[in-house]
């Protein structure tokens, strides 16, 4: 295969994949600031908790938003509220779009959807000792609590049946509990979580199975733009893996999967196989195409890292290809493997057990390798623009807020107002995510866990200064932080602060690693471009 076909084609991927979204721009959205209201007490998709005394709005359609947002570069603000509230305010203008409705062809009528990201239906909840209601049919003059103005208020409302309206699924199950009424009716998921964290699931039951399964989606307003936007985000997150961390964490794994299941993913399993075996083909090309022409075009292969501008840079993209090679082959070998038992061991149970196991990560693995390496190889232009860093340390901290909760980490911030740096907002971003994962991680085997974010001026140059009481990186690894593959944690792929490097470099900024093993990490960001020297 020609050197250059390869390059050419992995441009068009790339440009093809990172599509814009100007309509909803055009529409009004240029501030890139979307209000989202939620019910306030739906869990597990959206509720108010309380972690340490403050109250927290989480929930897996909160942190499937979040990922939206991060993936297409908006910023969501989010507005619990009382479902029937939530309606309003949509159709009053006040939020743009709902963050999780459930579709039918009623509410089609006054909404646009989403693309779905999953299934949702009702079930009925009765009393274990209840034996005269097995089916919707079974409620016919029955006493049965729902939700105002839920899906399942509106499939019960034209029946003859004695509906007790409630403000949410909660309090409609206690009614049940209590005997006020005969059956509670509502989302399967939601009446499920309830009763498991209210520890009352031995005192009901769920009949009739899935009632009503559909799509369940992102609501807005008939022709808006914006829902553009959350297609595109949805789509990222899906392709990316994301959304699948999300759903494991709210809805965990099944211990056992159908038959069918099993042959859909062998029959994703080899083709994802077939297109790593290209994928490889097409690297192992690029790779003897660069070999043959790094004397000629230096220019194209100036490596994001430290210790190749200091070293021969044949030497060292030598060097980067042999990691490659060695991080791809050794998944494909695992997934090789797999496939050729596969035959023999197909009835196996422990057999499918391991291969849905342990095939999805290798292939995950490979995933995030040529992800990171796409976005090494192949940066997108540098758009710069003056923003506070508050604004930016404010708008990362909204997707770390859960994770600082939950590990009870003393967080400190002191980033001035007026402090402003000239930056791609989107690359900078991705910096810090990847310094402050880095810092939570090391803060997770630490007692009493500080985090500190402070401002600073250096050489007139504004500085972000990140600082916490975590493991510490060892005196002899601090040097080889910024090297492609080299990680000193379990699963990493040593390729997220190789990526940071590059980035901060394109925005003329400069990172330095101070650390102590057993003592914590300071990581300072110095804004030493031209631009930030006028801003």
């Amino acid at each position: 295969m020609n050197g250059k076909l390869c390059v050419s084609i992995l441009m068009l991927v790339f440009f093809i994949a990172g599509g814009s979204i100007r309509s909803a721009a055009a529409a009004g959205y240029e501030n890139r600031v979307l209000i989202v209201a939620g019910d306030e007490n739906f869990p597990p998709y959206e509720f108010v908790d309380v972690i340490d005394g403050s109250k927290v709005y989480r929930g897996f359609n909160v942190d499937v938003l979040k990922a939206v947002a991060l993936s297409t570069g908006y910023e969501i603000q989010f507005r619990p509220m009382p479902w029937a509230d939530a309606i309003k305010a949509l159709e009053s203008g006040e939020v743009q779009a709902i963050e999780g409705m459930k579709y039918n062809n009623e509410r089609d009528k006054f909404y646009d959807f989403s693309e779905a990201y999953m299934t949702n239906s009702l079930a009925i909840f009765v009393l274990k000792d209840m034996q005269a209601i097995a089916s919707i049919e079974d409620l016919t003059g029955r006493k049965v609590a729902v939700q105002k103005d839920a899906i399942a208020y509106q499939r019960l409302k034209d029946r003859p049946i004695d509906l007790v309206v409630t403000n949410n699924q909660e309090e409609a199950l206690e009614l049940l509990i209590s005997g006020k009424v005969e059956a509670a009716f509502g989302n399967h998921l939601t009446g499920q979580y309830i009763l498991q964290r209210t520890k009352k699931y031995q005192y009901v039951k769920i009949v009739g199975g899935a009632i009503d399964a559909e799509g369940y989606c992102v609501a807005v307003k008939n022709d808006d733009p914006i829902l553009n936007v959350f297609n595109k985000g949805l789509k990222d997150i899906k392709q990316n893996g994301t959304y699948d961390k999300i759903y494991v964490k709210w809805f965990g794994e099944p211990i056992d999967y159908p038959a069918q299941y099993y042959k859909r993913n062998f029959t994703f399993a080899l083709t994802a196989v077939g297109i790593l075996v290209v994928l490889a083909v097409i690297i192992i090309q690029i790779n003897l195409y660069l070999q043959r022409e790094v004397k000629k075009r230096t220019r194209e292969i100036e490596i994001i890292h430290e210790e190749l501008q200091r070293k021969d840079k044949l030497e060292a993209l030598g060097k980067l290809i042999a990691c490659i090679a060695h991080e791809i082959r050794t998944p494909l070998t695992s997934i090789k493997t797999f496939v050729e038992l596969l035959p023999a061991k197909y009835d196996n149970p422990l057999f499918r057990e391991k291969i849905n196991q342990f095939v999805p990560q290798e292939i995950e693995r490979i995933n995030t390798i040529v992800n990171d390496l796409l976005t090494y190889a192949n940066p997108k232009k540098v758009e710069r623009i003056a923003i506070p860093s508050k604004r930016l340390i404010d708008n990362i901290l909204v997707f770390f807020a859960d994770n600082i909760a939950k590990q009870g980490i003393d967080l400190h911030i002191a980033v001035r107002e007026d402090q402003m740096v000239c930056v791609d907002v989107q690359q900078m971003k991705q910096v810090l995510i990847n310094i402050l994962l880095n810092a939570l991680q090391a803060l997770a085997e630490t007692d009493n866990p500080r985090l500190a974010i402070v401002s600073e001026e250096r050489q007139n140059q504004p500085c972000l200064i990140i600082t916490d009481n975590g493991v510490g990186i060892a005196k002899e690894n601090v040097k080889f932080i910024f090297e492609p593959f080299f990680s000193t944690k379990s699963g990493g792929t040593g390729l997220g602060l190789f990526v940071s490097y590059q980035l901060a470099q394109q925005n003329g900024v400069a990172i330095m690693i101070e650390s102590k093993e057993g003592m914590g990490t300071k990581v300072i960001l110095q804004f030493s471009s031209e631009e930030n020297l006028h801003v």
